[in-house]
């Protein structure tokens, strides 16, 4: 009888170890479950900057810089206390950040403000290696009360554009198409919700299969611009944003495989 009592002893206690594990191996398969889920739904982000970390009066910090007028400024303002304005410069002056992706969609979002008074700056989504070239993506121009596109032969209108207020700009760039998409708004909401302009044409065809380049460039510059809450993504999803009290987007993380820092 005592040694029964002992053998049942033993059994139980052999078989608690062993629900345990049990339980710690299915809580392991189904976090990891969730995790892959959340990891196949999510967006990278490569670029989301107020340009408040940022010195004033110099160019955002470890862009790529080939320009001696664009830099950090105080002076025009969306969000907090800094923006990047870009004041003028020789032709083919070229500020930007380079995109690492297998992803052939990039969307490009920001607040940007026009002086007027004429031509002001380029806005380049690029294909190629170098951040110098034109070619190959997107490549728009903000002139008087216009924004335009060239497209390898002619500026072509795209839209009208507001000059000495701040407006919200959403570019998604397509390089399997070549092609790209516009919506303007007076703010994010707004823009989101613009039917836009679909199948507008890269300058001339991408000489790579993703975007190499996001890039702001001067040729002919006379109005300054600038540009507030610049936010860089994959795919042509917008990303799900929150807004703090003083207007400013604040990224919801859960949205966000990774987020390159500069």
């Amino acid at each position: 009888m005592y040694k029964n009592h002992v053998r049942i002893r033993n059994e139980t206690t052999t078989a608690r170890p062993t629900h345990l594990v049990v339980v710690s191996i299915l809580f392991v398969l189904f976090t990891l479950s969730f995790y892959v889920i959340s990891t196949v739904n999510a967006q990278e982000v490569f670029l989301q900057t107020g340009f408040e970390k940022d010195t004033v009066g110099n160019p955002p910090n470890d862009w790529e810089v080939l320009a001696e007028m664009m830099e950090v400024s105080t002076e025009q303002v969306k969000t907090d206390n800094k923006s990047l304005a870009i004041l003028g410069g020789a032709n083919d002056d070229t500020i930007g950040v380079p995109i690492e992706t297998d992803n052939p969609v990039i969307s490009v979002e920001f607040w940007v403000y026009i002086a007027s008074g004429g031509r002001s700056f380029n806005f380049k989504v690029v294909s190629s290696d170098s951040i110098r070239v034109n070619d190959g993506g997107v490549y728009i121009n903000w002139d008087n009360n216009t924004v335009r596109l060239y497209n390898g032969a002619t500026w072509v209108p795209i839209d009208d554009f507001e000059t000495d207020t701040w407006k919200y700009v959403r570019v998604v760039a397509n390089v399997d198409k070549s092609e790209f998409e516009m919506y303007i708004g007076n703010d994010r909401d707004q823009a989101l919700k613009d039917r836009g302009y679909n199948g507008l044409a890269f300058r001339n065809a991408a000489v790579n299969p993703t975007v190499q380049w996001v890039a702001f460039h001067v040729y002919g510059i006379f109005s300054p611009g600038y540009v507030d809450d610049l936010l860089i993504y994959e795919g042509s999803e917008p990303l799900n944003l929150d807004v703090d009290p003083q207007g400013k987007l604040a990224t919801t993380w859960g949205n966000i495989k990774r987020t390159s820092v500069w």
